[in-house]
């Protein structure tokens, strides 16, 4: 009777050994499968068909989200947006409640950091085409925001306080959107209080302008990546010679890229974007050398400032 039990015990320990094994093999198999999918997952470089390309853009939801600069309206006393933010508490809490809305969605929000570059492009742009008008938007692209969100904020003595929101495309300042919120804090007046108000009026601004802005760029991105190109022409023409340059010049850069869309065009500048295939440019400094190989048989070209998304150049 007792040979039974350890006839069923060596069976038990055979099978048990057995199943052991093909446990081992399953988990090799496993590992070798996941390996290969780490593998080809970790291909960043692939390159995607168009079509690849739309249905990722469908399938990841972040993969097509423009990076986005938040700073305050001019207040027209002369200081810049980054002391506003720097040292006005108020400034920073509508500041703080737009950028937080954002992060939580996964949106790449720019911050003001790096303001002498954006003053000196500021100045050039003035200097080329003579506007003093606020080209804020001079100083997203200069960050690589394709969009910035201005704002205001104002407050009453009973605790009131009312945000606007307005949304750009960064590459022609388009208003995009407007969207203004209220909360009534009842009564509580104090700096922490009025500071909390504004960052939550922001926040419940901001699901209306984001509609705005994505309806705005799913649309765009079927045209491809925005560059903003800024010539300076600075050669000696007649009124017809000049004229002859900037259809060629306009007619020749149609050919090279899916869009191109004439911002302004005077006697000695022509502000455009241009929508480049990013399939083909990967970067803004493909897109120059483009511009300028089409353009040299015309005129001589000398680069002035690049950035990520702005090209500014002289024609002469």
């Amino acid at each position: 009777m007792k040979t039974i039990p350890f006839l069923l015990f060596i069976l038990l320990f055979l099978v048990g050994t057995a199943c052991a094994a093909n446990n081992d093999a399953t988990r090799k198999r496993a590992q070798n499968a996941y390996s290969e999918l780490d593998s080809k997952s970790s291909k960043k470089t692939q390159k995607y068909s168009k079509s690849e390309y739309s249905d990722l853009k469908k399938e990841e939801k972040n993969f097509a989200k423009p990076v986005i600069m938040v700073l305050p309206e001019k207040n027209g006393s002369g200081i810049s947006a980054l002391q506003q933010v720097t040292e006005n508490p108020f400034v920073k809490a509508t500041m703080d409640g737009i950028s937080d809305y954002l992060a939580n969605k996964h949106y790449e929000v720019k911050s003001l950091e790096g303001s002498s570059e954006i003053d000196h492009i500021v100045q050039l742009q003035n200097d080329i085409a003579g506007n003093d008008e606020d080209l804020a938007y001079i100083a997203s692209l200069t960050l690589n925001a394709d969009i910035f969100i201005k704002y205001s904020g104002k407050m009453d003595s009973k605790g009131f306080v009312t945000v606007e929101l307005k949304a750009y495309e960064s590459t022609t300042a388009r208003l995009l959107g407007s969207q203004s919120s209220s909360v009534d804090s009842h009564g509580r007046t104090s700096s922490v209080d009025q500071q909390a108000n504004l960052k939550s009026a922001a926040k419940k601004a901001m699901p209306s302008i984001e509609k705005q802005i994505l309806a705005y760029w799913i649309d765009d991105l079927n045209f491809g990546t925005q560059y903003k190109v800024v010539m300076n022409i600075t050669g000696s023409y007649g009124d017809s010679e000049l004229e002859d340059l900037q259809d060629q010049i306009t007619m020749t850069l149609k050919k090279q890229f899916n869009k191109v869309k004439i911002n302004t065009m005077t006697a000695k500048t022509i502000d455009m974007v241009v929508y480049a295939d990013p399939f083909k440019y990967e970067d803004v400094n493909e897109v120059y050398r483009t511009i300028r190989q089409t353009v040299k048989p015309l005129a001589e070209t000398k680069k002035l400032n690049i950035t990520k998304k702005l090209i500014v150049m002289e024609v002469k």
